[in-house]
């Protein structure tokens, strides 16, 4: 198990993207709803159920990034094919 001090430096700007990203999120959504109640509790348990959806977008995002990824690198590869003379 790596230490803290044993991270690299991408490693930790990933992390600290996505901690931001769902922060940002969260409040973006909780921005746009209207909580119908002001109490603490309601505001509180908006901003978890916008946490909870923007953490379920982050992966989504990720995999169609590496998806578009795999087919962009499929379609740059040029497969060379063996010729082979025909003799009759």
């Amino acid at each position: 198990m790596k230490s803290e001090s044993k991270k690299s430096a991408a490693g930790k700007i990933a992390s600290f993207a996505i901690v931001a990203l769902v922060l940002v999120g969260a409040v973006a959504i909780m921005g746009v709803s209207e909580v119908s109640g002001k109490s603490m509790m309601s505001k509180a348990f908006v901003f978890f159920v916008s946490a909870v959806i923007v953490l379920q977008v982050v992966p989504g995002i990720m995999l169609l990034g590496a998806m578009l990824k795999a087919v962009c690198s499929m379609a740059g590869k040029k497969v060379a094919v063996p010729v082979v003379a025909l003799q009759k």
